[in-house]
């Protein structure tokens, strides 16, 4: 047997061996890019879903890019973030681990205050010194003997980029290779050269104050609290949480308005990865770090808050199917490590999407629910020193069921703690960053509209109930409490099991991740 003829039959004998035993994945075959496009603050409003889901009372937004990737990807519709907070989502899907565990609990600082943001140390200085590290190890970081998806991929040869918001911690840990601008994905591809591209790109027209992202749109310019030209606030149905009220139809216009931005960034960036000539072999993920910017949406355990949109489509993947089973944020560290042909991170809580994405399950083998949670209070909460709200949320892909594990109780009356003026931050009253006036609009409406207003109540006061249970197809904004509800009894017993199991699988304490110490 000549050379030639060996190197065949020993081809066809590991092509064997490999079919036989799945000794390499499938979604590993052959070279990859990944464009991860990761969007601040991006519930899951989309027009497809409104079609879908009409109870979800998506009405007024037209996103005809986004839906066109959903129609071509595989749709999860049931994907949850590990913590609907920036950084701690983020450290989830770094790590595989959920935020308890990694030490990401809260938002941490984007930016050095004496090196400034990763525009200016990314990549890291060489060699990295303590006068030049960019750490900012004042807030929590990610503890530093667990490995990350960045460190594995660099290891591996992939090349990595990055744009927006690096948002973990501590930074020297988080090699990426270059920061450029959100769309700036023909510098990511040319950089790389021969290599196979990792590019996170963190658009963040979604995050609030959203009328300086559509300002050119508004009816009148000067005015922030004027109506976009391209949503109608009277074509909207507001979401049964929030006070329905001109001002408050208002601020989710211009919030829909930063959607349809974020709707034309998508269908320009596929252009240009198509005019690439590498889309052939690019996967696409799109989704939110969490979602909207109001109370019960972002720092929330509430689904809007934890649940957002997510699409992946590419070589290798089966597409144009839409998933119900429910999925976590946390399992692109595996996922993505595999589409490189890269071993897994030993430790994790994630589970590779492969199964799903290559067409062979619908669902993951030996997952029946996925674990969210929030280790953050409410903003908007007046009277209250640190974070010490810590709650956990299960869903089976229709039914979400939370454990208010602990609140964060205000020190003053309710009077004085839900009162017009007294909202702060991204859920309340224009205040030194966001101008968003829901907060005041829901204490204005309290008689009118008792709903959003003890909704808030309960949040503000920390007095949640202990345990609440939602069935997402009929409430998917989860207004509606089952808990006390005997039909769902056996669905409750199953779910608080579950909850329960993910707790001792994760090692999630009874106190605060605050509290710990590595």
């Amino acid at each position: 047997m000549d050379d030639n003829s060996h190197h065949l039959m020993l081809t066809i004998f590991r092509t064997l061996l490999i079919l036989a035993f799945g000794l390499v994945s499938a979604a590993a075959a052959e070279p990859r890019n990944i464009l991860f496009i990761y969007v601040e603050d991006l519930g899951y409003y989309t027009s497809e879903r409104a079609v879908r889901e009409p109870n979800t009372r998506i009405t007024g937004l037209k996103t005809p890019n986004i839906d066109k990737l959903a129609a071509e990807s595989v749709n999860f519709t049931r994907a949850f973030v590990g913590q609907s907070v920036c950084s701690p989502s983020k450290g989830a899907i770094h790590s595989g681990l959920l935020p308890h565990a990694n030490g990401i609990w809260r938002n941490v600082h984007n930016a050095h205050p004496k090196l400034g943001g990763p525009e200016k140390w990314i990549p890291l200085p060489s060699p990295l010194t303590k006068e030049n590290d960019p750490t900012f190890l004042a807030v929590p970081g990610m503890h530093e003997d667990l490995p990350n998806i960045i460190q594995r991929l660099k290891a591996g040869g992939v090349y990595c980029a990055l744009s927006g918001k690096l948002h973990v911690q501590p930074a020297r840990n988080f090699p990426y290779d270059v920061f450029v601008k959100n769309d700036d994905l023909d510098a990511v591809i040319k950089a790389a050269g021969d290599k196979p591209w990792f590019f996170w790109c963190n658009p963040g027209d979604t995050h609030a104050p959203w009328w300086k992202h559509v300002q050119s749109k508004l009816t009148d310019p000067k005015n922030s609290n004027s109506a976009p030209s391209d949503v109608d606030p009277a074509a909207l149905t507001m979401p049964p949480w929030l006070p329905d009220t001109p001002a408050a139809r208002v601020d989710l216009a211009q919030y829909y308005s930063c959607v349809r931005n974020m709707d034309e960034f998508v269908g320009a960036m596929l252009a240009k990865l198509e005019a690439s000539g590498q889309a052939e072999r690019t996967i696409v993920v799109f989704t939110g770090d969490h979602g909207i910017g109001y109370a019960r949406g972002k720092t929330s355990v509430y689904p809007a808050g934890t649940q957002v949109p997510l699409f992946i489509k590419g070589p290798g993947i089966k597409s144009g199917r839409v998933i119900g089973a429910p999925v976590s944020q946390m399992d692109f560290n595996p996922t993505i490590l595999e589409a490189f042909g890269l071993a897994p991170i030993e430790k994790t809580h994630a589970t590779s999407l492969w199964p799903i994405l290559s067409g062979k399950a619908d669902a993951l083998p030996d997952r029946r629910t996925v674990m969210t949670e929030t280790n953050n209070s409410l903003m908007s909460q007046v009277g209250v020193r640190g974070d010490g709200t810590m709650a956990r949320a299960v869903c089976d892909g229709r039914f979400y069921y939370i454990g208010n594990l602990i609140q964060t109780k205000t020190t003053l009356p309710e009077e004085e703690t839900i009162n017009i003026g007294t909202g702060d931050g991204e859920y309340g009253d224009p205040g030194p960053q966001y101008s968003i006036d829901l907060h005041d609009e829901t204490v204005r409406q309290r008689d009118a509209q008792p709903l959003p207003y003890e909704l808030l109540r309960q949040l503000c006061m920390g007095d949640a109930p202990k345990e609440e249970l939602y069935d997402l197809e009929t409430d998917p904004w989860a207004v509606k409490n089952l808990i006390a509800d005997a039909a769902h009894a056996e669905t409750l017993a199953r779910l608080r099991k579950e909850m329960a199991e993910w707790r001792k699988a994760t090692n999630d304490p009874d106190v605060h991740p605050k509290t710990l110490r590595r």
